[in-house]
């Protein structure tokens, strides 16, 4: 459209010059004009090849007649320059460059033919992709058009629009979009609104409102540019034309394509009609049409078309022209969305070697081909070779565009994709979170192009293993892809492959089968069977099946799968090793050990072959290879293979990832810890399993207390303690942000901000580490052995670390002398359900029998046939005919499996050092029943998560002795829920209504400071005063009177007294913290797990509520810390990490022994076990004594026997 207006400004010239010289009656000139009328009729219709002797001739005529520094001479010599440049000849740039010297000194810098030339050039340099040079020349163009023409003359309008065009290629959108806005007023005003220079700037405006992705904007003053066209010039003008297909294009970005292609296809059949098919605007007609039948996924119409477009582009155009150049990379994008993947990667090749010869390497043009070259290397599976073209295409679009331009943005996302791939996640995540921020700003939400960072930023997050983080991203990704690009569409289908398999990962089978089926389904309708997207829609099938049991539907869908990707993709593609492995997988399912060992091998050499040793896909591979050994008595090989995998997890795990990410990261891996861990045993190698099972325990607890002793012990100057502090302030308050909101994209930006402090402060952790070798030193903490940590555990204890995967149970023992056993207790049948129904029974005030009340819920304990325990109201189908009358029956039962066998060495031993594992945690060992007597009758028990964290808490324990001048107590509790004349009748508390979800209310208030009270209302959940905390406080006041107390109750009792507290460093200042106030614990969302303080006089920025997330950024050098509240020993439970929570929360914050309750807790029982607990103290007597004989003075007393009143207390510590 430019072009065009510049040749009719080149055209009056040209024009005004013959005239001028035929008047001269000089026969040579006479020929020149006429040239150069037949000439400008050739380029009217677009045919340059035809125009360009005629322009050359008629040159060479006035260069010889007239000079060369004649207006005549210089104005056919603009016009030869831009024929050049249409055909993409090298001389268009030095033949123009020539021609704006000559004229400004010979005409001057304000000649309208001298503007006319920088005209010329700076649309040269804009299409050579040279927008840094053109630009400066633009901007002296307009200012100089203006001054000699008038701000409001045509000329400078169309000046004005030149300029825009080049703000808006650079990605300078909010600079462009006022300027065509001010263009258009002023054509409007001088010209009138039907002008048809000025329904050109309408059709730019409607063009840049586009490209921002405000098609609501775009598309009326587009649908208006057409109709006054068609009005002013007519339906077949080749200006209406043009506008046509800019409104098939908007039509096209919205996803209407049914009405795009209607458009398109008028679009083409008046172009061929009006200006022959062989023009160059018939071209982009074509090559429209075909893009919207490729949107439309009818990938078999679009070939043809796209190939007689290359076909017609080479014939009139050349070979070398950008045009031709276009269409060449149009022709190879079909071929990749075919499935050709070695067809398009020739043509990609092609275009970017000839895009470089002619444009250069930093054109656009030539850069979108180096993007789209590094896709198909990606996809080809050759993924170094992506990786460097996709770095390349990265930076030099962002250095030649700008960062937030949306091809760069585009190159960003490709480039966290390709190192998703080579598992390089610490990588990928910042680059996708980037890449879904910016995406959002520039183009908005529903972009195409936005969605797709989405569905990478899910990909992600799944790879991770974050899997309830993904899913509403790919939920929220298919539902819009289908509002926007429709359902059939290859995007859309990628998409719903997606949140099938999300819901296959999150065991939702049933939610996933019909997904899967209509993605197959649809796949093969669209794009083909042999797709390389109708093959990934087969194999999830055959997986699904698989996982279903349905192995006769599934083994031929596999075999098909495998045989078709080594068809399609070629053994080494990083989808047919997936596929290669599914296949292994149904083999083990029937049995077929050769086949299924065979396939392994294939899968694993193939996969380090092209992946590298350390990649996911490599280690699953590797994981899947040593368990068949494993199955078929080839120990020592499958040990060999699974130290391999360990070694490339750890790798895995090492990156910039917050705790949260490594968490998740970690989980997926562990059962190959655990299956090495137990193979070590069967060879005797016990100290080697229990490195292995110490591996697998708090591994990023141990993380985050060794970096907090190393900012504490290894000289950091106070600067440098100040912005580990702000980073590490910024990611807790990021974490709590997280923990509270339920709205998507609020979600997604808080991680995102999140992830640049982590990133911030893993920077700042290696210049610490360059500069202190202390601080390196006590960072790059190792895990312990079982001889090394054997002197710190006590000579009256042993040490007692169980391992869990699924019911499967294998336990370590260690003795103060290093003598170390490990059993394997194998699969106990049921296990995670008696867990869970023995940890429910402790906590309910009704006894088992009275359980059958109604009153108390109408249901009865069940043993199974199996010897696993349910609480249910019906006996179920496999349960034995008698029901549970007393809970000492599961005591023993445990006791018996989880005990027994180890009795020779528990015996031995008073007191027991329990590193629980899965949901062992969740219950109180001391309950246990072993030699027909609760254990805590002979046995003094604490817990603690792995070996090495108890030496962590020893150096903290002999960190801490040395302060000097430490207060004994602070207390707070006591605190204000209500006032006295609102306090409900006792008995007559509220009950939980379990239907509201307290994280969807807590995001549609984030502003509002009760939130948290707002959503705990909704659910029924009141917090009544607490008489009994009052009494605990007051017991703990005389109690440590000589000790002079801290107390904090009622309104001191508060969060804002706390943060003050922590602030001034009070808190670090005594050996016991006390908190008697209410606890509230959510399974669903355990990070919203509270201490509840003040609620009826809260300071701005504070709530009341201290979560776990709260807790990690206060600084403790407490001895003890005793939470008298409900539930504040649960959490969510983590492979690979133990119970996260407050737990976890307060050993990060500082604090060394944590007493915690493991189910809501009575009141008055509370206060009357903290006052016996901290008299036992006080008299000098250990912490875990002083517990334990606390326990059994409950246990003998006739009110408090039962473990509901005494059992949940459980000691974290040593």
């Amino acid at each position: 459209m430019k072009l065009k207006t510049l040749f009719i400004g080149l055209i009056g010239i040209a024009l005004i010059a013959t005239v001028a010289q035929t008047a001269a009656s000089d026969l040579q000139l006479e020929l020149a004009a006429r040239y150069t009328n037949q000439a400008l009729q050739y380029l009217r219709q677009g045919q340059f090849q035809q125009a360009l002797p005629l322009v050359e001739k008629a040159f060479e005529i006035r260069g010889n007649k007239l000079g060369k520094t004649h207006q005549d001479t210089l104005v056919t010599q603009t016009i030869l320059a831009v024929i050049y440049q249409e055909l993409g000849r090298s001389e268009a740039l030095p033949l123009s460059k020539t021609a704006y010297r000559l004229s400004q000194q010979t005409l001057g810098d304000r000649h309208e033919v001298t503007l006319t030339s920088l005209n010329n050039l700076v649309m040269i340099y804009q299409k050579l992709g040279r927008l840094s040079e053109a630009l400066p020349l633009l901007e002296k163009n307009y200012r100089l058009s203006q001054e000699v023409l008038g701000e409001k003359h045509p000329t400078t309008l169309e000046r004005l629009t030149n300029l825009v065009t080049v703000y808006q290629k650079l990605g300078r959108h909010d600079e462009a979009l006022p300027l065509y806005e001010k263009g258009y007023r002023l054509s409007k005003e001088v010209l009138g609104e039907k002008h048809p220079i000025n329904l050109s700037i309408l059709n730019n405006l409607a063009t840049i409102y586009q490209s921002l992705g405000h098609f609501s904007e775009a598309l009326p003053l587009s649908v208006k540019s057409y109709r006054f066209h068609k009005k002013v010039l007519g339906n077949q003008h080749p200006n209406t034309i043009e506008s046509l297909r800019s409104l098939a294009t908007i039509y096209q970005d919205l996803g209407l394509f049914n009405i795009a292609l209607l458009l398109s296809e008028k679009d083409y059949h008046l172009s061929q009609k009006v200006l022959g098919e062989k023009h160059p605007n018939t071209l982009g007609s074509l090559n429209t049409l075909a893009g919207i039948y490729k949107d439309l996924g009818r990938l078999s119409e679009t070939l043809p078309l796209i190939k007689k477009g290359y076909r017609l582009s080479q014939e009139v155009l050349g070979e070398k022209h950008p045009e031709t150049l276009t269409s060449l990379n149009n022709l190879a994008i079909i071929y990749q969305e075919l499935g050709s993947l070695d067809e398009a990667l020739l043509l990609y090749e092609e275009g970017y070697r000839l895009s470089q010869e002619v444009l250069g390497e930093k054109h656009p043009d030539t850069l979108n081909s180096l993007n789209n070259l590094a896709v198909i290397y990606q996809e080809l599976g050759r993924l170094s070779k992506a990786l460097s073209l996709s770095e390349k295409s990265y930076h030099l679009r962002k250095d030649v565009l700008g960062e937030k331009h949306p091809n760069t943005l585009n190159s960003l996302n490709n480039l966290a994709a390709i190192y998703q791939k080579l598992g390089r996640l610490s990588d990928a995540l910042p680059l996708s979170e980037k890449s879904d921020h910016l995406s959002k700003e520039v183009l908005g939400e529903k972009h195409p192009d936005t969605l797709n960072s989405l569905n990478n930023l899910a990909g992600i997050y799944q790879a991770l293993g974050r899997l309830s983080d993904a899913l509403p991203l790919f939920e929220k990704g298919y539902r819009l892809s289908k509002e926007v690009l429709e359902e059939k569409h290859p995007k859309t289908l990628t998409r719903l492959n997606n949140l099938a398999l999300i819901y296959q990962k999150l065991g939702s089978l049933t939610d996933a089968l019909p997904l899967h089926n209509k993605s197959y389904r649809l796949r093969i309708e669209v794009l083909g069977e042999e797709h390389p997207d109708t093959l990934q829609s087969l194999n999830n099938l055959a997986t699904i099946y698989l996982e279903l049991g349905s192995l006769t539907d599934a083994l031929p869908l596999l075999e098909k799968n495998y045989r078709l990707h080594k068809e399609v993709l070629g053994e080494k593609h990083p989808h047919t090793i997936t596929s290669l492995n599914n296949l292994a997988e149904i083999y083990s399912s029937l049995g077929r050990l050769s086949s299924l060992s065979e396939a392994l091998q294939n899968s694993y050499r193939i996969s380090k072959e092209v992946l590298g040793e350390q990649h996911p896909l490599t280690l699953v591979s590797l994981k899947k290879l040593a368990f068949i050994y494993a199955k078929l008595g080839k120990t020592q090989e499958a040990i060999k293979h699974l130290e391999t995998f360990v070694k490339g997890v750890e790798h895995l795990r090492s990156g910039d990832f917050s705790a949260e990410n490594r968490q998740a990261l970690f989980q997926k891996w562990v059962p190959g810890y655990f299956r090495l861990s137990k193979l070590y045993i069967s060879q005797s190698r016990f100290q080697d399993a229990f490195r292995l099972a110490e591996m697998t325990k708090a591994r990023t607890l141990l993380d985050s207390m060794a970096l907090k002793l190393a900012v504490q012990q290894a000289g950091l100057t106070k600067p440098e303690q100040k912005q580990f502090q702000a980073y590490s302030t910024q990611r807790n308050a990021f974490n709590k942000l997280i923990a509270e909101t339920a709205e998507l994209e609020k979600r997604i930006e808080f991680e995102r901000q999140k992830n640049q402090a982590v990133k911030q402060l893993a920077d700042l952790q290696r210049v610490l580490m360059d500069k202190y070798p202390k601080f390196k030193q006590l960072v790059d903490h190792k895990i312990i052995t079982a001889t090394e940590g054997a002197k710190d555990i006590p000579s009256d204890a042993l040490f007692i670390s169980y391992l869990m995967q699924g019911n499967e149970v294998f336990v370590f023992t260690l003795d103060a002398r290093g003598e170390l056993r490990a059993d394997d207790l194998g699969e106990i049948a049921g296990l995670q359900q008696t867990l869970k129904t023995y940890s429910e029974l402790l906590g309910e005030q009704c006894t088992v029998i009275q359980l059958r009340r109604q009153k108390c819920g109408g249901k009865s304990v069940w043993q199974l046939t199996n010897g696993s325990f349910v609480i249910n109201r019906t006996r179920p189908k496999n349960a034995k005919k008698r029901r549970i009358s007393k809970l000492d029956d599961i005591s023993r039962y445990l006791g018996d499996k989880l005990l027994a066998p180890l009795k020779k060495r528990l015996g031995s031993k008073s007191r027991w050092l329990i590193s629980p594992d899965g949901a062992l945690a969740l219950i109180p060992f001391e309950t246990l029943i072993l030699d027909k007597a609760p254990v805590i009758q002979a046995h003094s028990i604490s817990y603690v998560q792995s070996l090495s964290v108890l030496l962590m808490l020893k150096q903290r324990e002999q960190k801490y002795q040395q302060f000097k001048n430490r207060g004994t107590l602070l207390a707070m509790g006591n605190a204000r829920y209500e006032l006295p004349e609102n306090r409900p009748p006792k008995g007559n508390e509220s009950t939980q209504n379990p239907d509201i979800d307290v994280e969807t209310i807590l995001s549609r208030g984030a502003n509002d400071p009760q939130r948290y009270q707002k959503a705990f209302q909704a659910k029924g959940k009141k917090w009544d005063n607490l008489e009994g905390a009052e009494k605990e406080l007051a017991t703990l006041e005389k109690l440590f009177a000589n000790q002079r107390p801290s107390i904090y109750k009622q309104a001191e009792a508060s969060e804002a007294n706390l943060q003050r507290l922590n602030r001034e460093q009070v808190l670090t200042r005594y050996r016991y913290l006390v908190f008697s106030a209410h606890g509230y614990f959510d399974a669903q969302t355990p990070e919203l797990s509270v201490i509840v303080l003040d609620q009826l006089d809260k300071t701005p920025g504070t709530d009341g509520f201290i979560t776990a997330s709260e807790w990690v950024g206060y600084n403790l050098r407490s001895d003890l810390m005793v939470l008298s509240a409900c539930e504040s020993g649960l959490g969510k439970n983590m492979r690979g990490e133990g119970v996260m929570g407050l737990p976890y929360a307060l050993y990060v914050a500082g604090n060394k022994n944590t007493l915690m309750t493991l189910w809501k807790v009575l009141d008055d029982s509370t206060a009357e076990f903290s006052e016996r607990f901290f008299t036992k103290l006080k008299r000098g007597m250990d912490q875990v004594e002083a517990l334990t004989e606390t326990k059994r003075e409950f246990l003998q007393s006739d009110k408090y026997k039962r473990p509901l009143f005494w059992a949940p207390f459980v000691l974290y510590g040593i």
